[in-house]
């Protein structure tokens, strides 16, 4: 049975009958080889023939920076740039490792211990620069919890209240 959008009904027996009676003898070309001399005509027939749509590498390196940097609908000031750096940098990989620490590299709302876990942000990242790195402004989760914590609160406006009833729940 189809599990699409229109569930298909199965063939009657007649109709299965028909279908099987249609293909006996139908072996035209099953498994078929060419002889040298057919390949190579196929071939031939096949040479300069456009099999697909392919940009030429000059209209590749147009279309890629014309849409790249400053020219690109989703620039935001270059602010990815510094993100990636402050977000992979040392400074935040030495406040992760306290926090797991800290906690016991256990999971505040299940109270597992280890497996994927990921330091939380009490109070947004992107909105208390202040807080970034202050290791009272983090707080261990596996990567379950985190997830569904975002799912209930959102990405923004994050609060340590939220997390409190968070944790209660």
């Amino acid at each position: 049975m189809s599990k699409g959008l229109y569930p298909r009904k199965p063939f009657s027996a007649t109709h299965r009958e028909n279908l099987s009676k249609a293909s006996k003898g139908n072996k035209a070309n099953l498994g078929r080889k060419h002889s040298e001399a057919e390949n190579e005509k196929m071939s031939e027939a096949k040479k300069g023939k456009h099999t697909g749509w392919h940009h030429s590498l000059e209209t590749r390196n147009k279309l890629s920076q014309s849409n790249s940097g400053e020219k690109s609908v989703n620039w935001k000031g270059g602010i990815s740039l510094i993100n990636r750096r402050i977000r992979n940098g040392l400074e935040i990989r030495l406040w992760r490792t306290a926090v797991f620490e800290r906690d016991d590299f256990t999971c505040q709302k299940y109270g597992t211990r280890g497996g994927k876990l990921v330091a939380h942000h009490i109070n947004n990242f992107s909105e208390r620069k202040d807080l970034r790195f202050a290791i009272d402004n983090g707080i261990t989760l596996s990567e379950e919890a985190h997830i569904k914590f975002h799912k209930n609160y959102g990405f923004r406006n994050n609060t340590k209240e939220q997390l409190q009833d968070y944790l209660k729940h």
